[in-house]
C-alpha cells in the first residue's frame, strides 16, 4: 500500500512536469518550493523522499500527529465593514480601458496601479493627477515549430510502429491503436464495442480487476482505453524504469481479456445507465437525433459518437458477442502501435517484440466497416425535440461536405475558426457578447477519416430559441457571401495559430496524438512544423474560397432540444419546415 501510494505522488509530478504550466508542472513545481520551503527545487528532494518512505514512516507520522492531544488553531474575524459597491466610472466600463499609473511627486515612492483608468476626456498629466499609459510589450520573433523526428520499425509479425523520441523527463507514451472505432458497430447492434473495450481493464485470463489496478498503481502506470469514431486504441503512460513491467499488463489486458460474466453484467448495468442519462440531457438526446439525419442510419457515421449505443441491444448482448467483436477487430493485423519517449527506438522494439511480435490472427475474420451507404440528399427542415420545462434550448445543425478527412482541409479549418471556431469567432461574439443569448456557441469541421460534416452547437435560452436560428443563418450565409474574412481577422487567425505551436506539442502525451492523426489523415511526417508557413501564406481570398466552395447554408438541417411549447411558436416564419419529436 505504501509503494502504491508513493509512486503514485512520485509518477504524478514526473508525468507534470512535461508541462511548463497548469497545476503539475514546472513553474507550479518552482514555485511550491519557493513558498512552502525558501528552495525553488524542492521538488527533488519531495521525490527523494517519497522513495524512501515506508510502513514505519508512516505510522511514525501518524503516531506524531493523528494522537491527543490536538493541536487546534482558531481563528476569529473581527468586524467587518459594510460592504460598498464599486463606484464605475462615467461613459462606459472601466474594466474596459487600459490602466495608469500616478506620477509620483519628487521624492515620493512610486505607487502601485490605481484600480481606475484615466477619466474618458481627461487629459493625461493635467491636474493633481497625471497618467501614463503603459505599453504592450513587443511579441519577439517566433520561429517555425521543430517537431520530433519520425521514426519507424516493424515487428515480426507485421505490426508496424511509429515513434518519436522525447528526452524531457523519463516517462514513454504507448498507443496501440485499431482501425475500428464507434463506425465498426454493427449497425444491428449499436454498443458492443463499447462494453468490450469497458472490460478490457475488469479482468484477464491471468489478472482479476484488483490486482490490474493495484499493479498499475505500483508501476506508476496508467492504461486507458479510447474511441473515436474511426479509431479505437489502449493507451500507455509508464515511467521508462518501469515499462517492461507496463507493457506486460497492456499486453495481456490487450490481447487476453476474461470477459467474466460477473463483471460482464457489472458493467452493462453501467452502460445502461449511461444511456439513460443521455437521455435525459439535452447534448446526449441532440447526439443521438442528428447524426442519421445527416448520414443515414445505416452509414457508420450516423451514430452517436458516445459509442454507448441501443439500449435493448446493451441489455441482451452475450459474452459471446464481445468475445467475437474482440476477435474480429482487436488484432494484430489490424494494429499500429504509437509510441513516444526517451529511450531510443532500438531500445524500445525489442520490448515491444517481447510483448506483442509473437500475437498471431485468430481464426476469425477481420472485421470490415462498410461505408457503401450514401448519405441522404439534404432536406432542411428543423426537428425539434420535446423537453418539456428546459430553461434553455440546445441548437445544433449541420450538413454533411463534400470533403475527406484525409482531404488537405487546412484552410477550411481556418475558415471555420474565424465562423465559429474559437472564443472570438463571429458566431460566438454574437450570440454570446452582442446579444446575451448562449454562454458559448461554436462551429466545427467535424473531422472524420471519411466524409466530413459542417457543426453547428449552440445553447441558448429558450425564450430566444427562434432568434438565435435566424442569426446563426444570418452569420453563415453572411460568411460565405457577402461578408467574407476582414483583414483583421486575417491577422488575428495567422499570429494565433503560428504563435500557440511553441506550447501546443510540450508534452508526449500531445506528440503521441499527433503521430496517431498524422497517421488518421494520412498526413506527412513534417506536417506540422510546414503548418506555420501554411498560415502565413494563406488570404482573405483562399480562405473565404475554402468556405463558400463547400459551406451551403440553404443544405443545414437543424435540431433544437427544448420545451416544444415555447420554442414551437418561435419557430415560423424561419422558411423552414419543422418536426416535433419525441426523445427516445
Amino acid at each position: 500500500e505504501v509503494q502504491r501510494v508513493a509512486m503514485r505522488e512520485v509518477s504524478s509530478r514526473l508525468y507534470g512536469l512535461e508541462q511548463v504550466g497548469y497545476f503539475e508542472g514546472k513553474a507550479v513545481a518552482l514555485a511550491e518550493g519557493a513558498l512552502y520551503a525558501n528552495d525553488p527545487e524542492f521538488y527533488k528532494k519531495q521525490l527523494l523522499a517519497y522513495g524512501r518512505v515506508t510502513p514505519a514512516t508512516v505510522k511514525a507520522a501518524m503516531q506524531k500527529w493523528l494522537t491527543r492531544p490536538v493541536y487546534a488553531l482558531r481563528v476569529e474575524p473581527g468586524e467587518r465593514q459594510a460592504y460598498e459597491e464599486a463606484k464605475g466610472s462615467s461613459g462606459g466600463a472601466a474594466s474596459q480601458r487600459p490602466r495608469y499609473y500616478r506620477q509620483p511627486e519628487p521624492g515620493e515612492k512610486p505607487m502601485a496601479p490605481l484600480p481606475f483608468a484615466a477619466p474618458a476626456g481627461e487629459a493625461q498629466g493635467a491636474g493633481p493627477l497625471s497618467f501614463q499609459k503603459i505599453p504592450m510589450p513587443e511579441v519577439g520573433e517566433i520561429s517555425n515549430l521543430d517537431f520530433p523526428d519520425i521514426e519507424r520499425a516493424r515487428l515480426s509479425n507485421g505490426i508496424p510502429i511509429v515513434y518519436a523520441r522525447r528526452t524531457a523527463v523519463p516517462v514513454v507514451r504507448v498507443a496501440v491503436e485499431f482501425d475500428a472505432g464507434v463506425a465498426a458497430d454493427p449497425a444491428n447492434a449499436l454498443g458492443t464495442q463499447d462494453l468490450m473495450l469497458s472490460l478490457l481493464e475488469e479482468g484477464t485470463t491471468s489478472r482479476n480487476s484488483i490486482r490490474i489496478a493495484e499493479e498499475q498503481e505500483r508501476l506508476g502506470a496508467a492504461i486507458e482505453p479510447e474511441t473515436s469514431l474511426d479509431r479505437t486504441a489502449i493507451v500507455l503512460a509508464a515511467l521508462t524504469p518501469n515499462l517492461g513491467a507496463s507493457l506486460d499488463l497492456l499486453a495481456d489486458i490487450i490481447r487476453n481479456p476474461a470477459f467474466e460474466p460477473g463483471e460482464v453484467e457489472r458493467l452493462r448495468a453501467q452502460q445502461l445507465s449511461a444511456i439513460d442519462q443521455e437521455l435525459t440531457e439535452p447534448s446526449g438526446l441532440g447526439a443521438r437525433v442528428l447524426p442519421p439525419l445527416l448520414f443515414g442510419a445505416n452509414h457508420p457515421y450516423g451514430r452517436p459518437s458516445s459509442g454507448s449505443g441501443d439500449k435493448a441491444v446493451v441489455a441482451r448482448l452475450s459474452r459471446d458477442d464481445l468475445v467475437r467483436f474482440h476477435q474480429s477487430w482487436i488484432r494484430p493485423d489490424n494494429a499500429t502501435i504509437f509510441a513516444v519517449g526517451d529511450l531510443p527506438l532500438a531500445e524500445v522494439v525489442p520490448m515491444l517484440e517481447a510483448r506483442f511480435g509473437n500475437w498471431a490472427p485468430p481464426a476469425a475474420p477481420k472485421g470490415r466497416k462498410d461505408f457503401a451507404a450514401v448519405p441522404p440528399a439534404p432536406r432542411p427542415r428543423i426537428v425539434l425535440v420535446n423537453r418539456p420545462q428546459s430553461p434553455q434550448s440546445l441548437i445544433l445543425a449541420g450538413a454533411v461536405l463534400p470533403v475527406r478527412g484525409t482531404d488537405d482541409v487546412l484552410t477550411l479549418n481556418a475558415a471555420n475558426e474565424v465562423l465559429g471556431g474559437n472564443f472570438l469567432s463571429r458566431i460566438n461574439m454574437d450570440l454570446r457578447e452582442t446579444k446575451g443569448w448562449s454562454y458559448g456557441s461554436r462551429s466545427n469541421i467535424g473531422m472524420r477519416e471519411q466524409t466530413v460534416p459542417y457543426l453547428i452547437n449552440a445553447p441558448v435560452q429558450a425564450d430566444k430559441t427562434g432568434p438565435a436560428i435566424r442569426a446563426l443563418m444570418d452569420q453563415v450565409s453572411g460568411f460565405v457571401t457577402s461578408k467574407g474574412l476582414t483583414g483583421a481577422e486575417l491577422t488575428r487567425l495567422i499570429n494565433g495559430n503560428t504563435r500557440q505551436l511553441a506550447g501546443q506539442f510540450e508534452t508526449s502525451g500531445a506528440v503521441l496524438n499527433a503521430l496517431r492523426s498524422n497517421a488518421l489523415y494520412k498526413r506527412p511526417d513534417n506536417y506540422w512544423e510546414a503548418i506555420a508557413d501554411r498560415y502565413r501564406g494563406m488570404t482573405i481570398s483562399t480562405i473565404d474560397q475554402a468556405a463558400r466552395k463547400v459551406i451551403d447554408p440553404k443544405n443545414m438541417v437543424w435540431v433544437v432540444v427544448g420545451d416544444a411549447a415555447k420554442v414551437r411558436p418561435q419557430l415560423n416564419g424561419l422558411g423552414l419546415p419543422v418536426e416535433v419529436v419525441q426523445p427516445k
